[in-house]
């Protein structure tokens, strides 16, 4: 007969006085570009910029040019990876432009991109997505028949259109019968007619009509719709609609938007694959000292432009990698050596007279879940279990439930993992009811130190979690963020700390209003006989780093020496930490954080103060001192 597990709970609180010394990071006017999807993360300094009409030349990366004008570049390991987000992406906007007016107005364009979305025409998409709102427009077309090899019209009917249940009077095709002027005209009557009628919005900026979503592809010479470099045509700001009677690229007659139309718009995907755009790319999105603005470059659309490249069109970007990190300036620091020198020892000592509370109140607890409750807004609760398994059990609840509840408030689950037998500790989620249970599409996963080793090497973090977790659980890849393993420890933590400051400037990432610091849902952590956590290590230099978001460490006493880590500040921004300790290896240091004990080291253990929860998970082997 199985025996009921045994928990143990008492809890307390830290005050705010020991808390990191709060600062306001305001990165400087600077474009980055974010290398998404397990293996890539990168930032670029764009240092070329050019205006046009209405809104400024569309750059790489995130950034707040203005308020209406944010951009995003997503790199992809394959353009099979590329295809699976860009079809979500698409399918998200469409639910939430049907739900908001009804209608999805979409413009497509020709070459590799209706391959690109070949994922919406599978499940689950096909199934979910409401069809009968979309309203469907082309970008540019060759003015040839409906049902020749050259028609736009006819590729994406082939690919796409013929495979989704759009209601066929909402499929705008080209008057094939006109010349190309005449086509033109003909598009352009019929774009003014849909405005009239609603089908299409008006901007407000511009008084260009305004569509929800543009997916567009890139030539080799940063040509966008039918608008080459070069052509008189990049500077036609009346029409809507123009024709183009000697297009470089055959055939040489086609009709085009123009620039104000597509700047006009309130999203637009710019979806780039292959090495033979790799250069253009780096022109448009790297550091070059080429002095010509491509069409590319003149992408601006009035909400977000999100490029999709995949990893062999954002070959050349790498080389640029780390130049924004290297080129942001020193920030100053904000607090006195004597104020963190007084804020330690009042740290200490207060300390001291909490950790007496909490073996009180452990004492009177016993097998009870009694808790005191000294801050309404830090709270600690320590749990001991009699096993590891009902460990496993309780934290693969605790976690699910975390995961609903921000899933539901704010449509992500941001989660950072550590190493070590942490991610032992966690197998419950890859197994029922958790595994097919939990919303994974959701989850954005983060490491809180790695060591600086190839991500296929026995020491690295990533790998541990991939083969014990992340292999076994159907969390976007694109949604996964490891180290960039071809940096230096120095270069790859600047790396990182970029990554995090796009995904805090994109909504990814939610930021504490109390420090300034980027605020994660859950991290999931666990703590070194010395009482290290992440790679904070006892009496370490790192301990008191209060500027950094990620920082690296040359000297880690344990191997491999070279690693990058979060910084306290970021750590103890956290909504959530689980502190998840077993086995006997930790009994003192367990005993030191927790217990009454003379010990007159602050461990790092005991600066993890999160703004809401710190919850100790302990089986009854490492929390052994305690009990007696």
């Amino acid at each position: 007969m199985a025996t009921a597990s045994s928990s143990l709970t008492f809890s307390t609180s830290l005050p705010k006085f020991c808390r990191p010394y709060s600062i306001s990071i305001t990165p400087p006017p600077q474009v980055s570009v974010y290398f998404k999807k397990l293996s890539i993360s990168s930032s670029l300094k764009i240092s070329k910029r050019t205006t046009t009409r209405a809104s400024s030349m569309a750059s790489s990366g995130i950034t707040t040019i203005d308020q209406n004008n944010k951009k995003a570049v997503e790199v992809f390991d394959t353009e099979e990876d590329l295809a699976v987000s860009l079809a979500k992406y698409t399918a998200d906007l469409s639910d939430k432009f049907a739900k908001e007016r009804g209608a999805f107005t979409v413009v497509v364009s020709g070459g590799s991109l209706i391959k690109s979305l070949r994922k919406l025409v599978e499940a689950p998409y096909v199934d979910s997505i409401d069809w009968s709102k979309w309203q469907v427009f082309w970008v540019d077309e060759r003015v040839v028949p409906k049902d020749h090899p050259d028609s736009n019209y006819k590729l994406a009917f082939d690919g796409f259109l013929s495979k989704v249940p759009i209601p066929p009077g909402n499929v705008y095709a080209i008057n094939d019968a006109l010349s190309s002027e005449g086509a033109a005209d003909d598009y352009e009557t019929c774009l003014k007619h849909l405005v009239h009628t609603g089908v299409i919005n008006i901007s407000s900026l511009s008084g260009f009509p305004k569509f929800d979503l543009m997916l567009v592809g890139m030539g080799p010479d940063g040509h966008v719709a039918s608008l080459f470099p070069g052509h008189p045509l990049l500077k036609e700001n009346q029409k809507w609609v123009t024709h183009i009677t000697d297009s470089p690229k055959p055939p040489p007659e086609r009709i085009t938007f123009t620039f104000p139309v597509i700047n006009s718009s309130a999203h637009i995907a710019l979806v780039v694959c292959g090495a033979g755009k790799a250069s253009i790319v780096q022109t448009a999105l790297g550091k070059s000292q080429d002095s010509e603005v491509f069409p590319v470059q003149m992408v601006s659309p009035e909400g977000e432009l999100k490029w999709f490249l995949d990893k062999d069109a954002a070959s050349k970007l790498r080389e640029d990698s780390r130049l924004l990190a290297e080129n942001l300036p020193a920030l100053p620091q904000k607090r006195s050596i004597r104020t963190a020198y007084l804020q330690d020892c009042f740290c200490c000592y207060w300390h001291r007279v909490q950790l007496f509370k909490r073996f009180v109140c452990c004492c009177k607890a016993k097998s009870s879940s009694s808790s005191f409750m000294a801050d309404q807004n830090n709270k600690k609760v320590v749990k001991v279990y009699d096993t590891e398994q009902d460990v496993a059990v309780s934290l693969a609840k605790y976690v699910a439930d975390l995961s609903a509840k921000f899933a539901k408030e704010r449509g992500s689950f941001t989660v950072v993992l550590s190493g070590g037998y942490l991610i032992d500790n966690i197998r419950k989620l890859t197994e029922p009811p958790y595994v097919d249970s939990v919303e994974w599409s959701k989850w954005h996963v983060f490491w809180v130190d790695e060591r600086v080793v190839p991500r296929n090497h026995v020491d690295s973090n990533y790998k541990l979690a991939f083969d014990g977790f992340l292999s076994k659980v159907p969390i976007p890849a694109g949604q996964v963020y490891a180290i960039n393993d071809a940096l230096s420890a120095e270069g790859a933590a600047e790396d990182y700390q970029t990554v995090l400051k796009h995904l805090v400037d994109t909504g990814v990432l939610a930021k504490s209003s109390v420090t300034g610091f980027p605020k994660f849902d859950l991290m999931l952590l666990g703590m070194g006989p010395d009482g290290h956590v992440a790679s904070l290590f006892p009496g370490h230099p790192l301990l008191k780093e209060n500027v950094k978001w990620v920082t690296h460490i040359m000297d880690s006493p344990k191997l491999p020496p070279q690693r990058i880590t979060f910084t306290f500040p970021v750590i103890n921004s956290s909504a959530y930490i689980a502190m998840v300790v077993c086995g006997p290896g930790e009994v003192d240091a367990v005993y030191k954080a927790l217990g009454k004990t003379a010990n007159p080291e602050l461990l790092p253990v005991q600066r993890v103060t999160p703004e809401e929860e710190l919850r100790w998970f302990l089986d009854k082997v490492a929390a052994s001192k305690l009990q007696e």
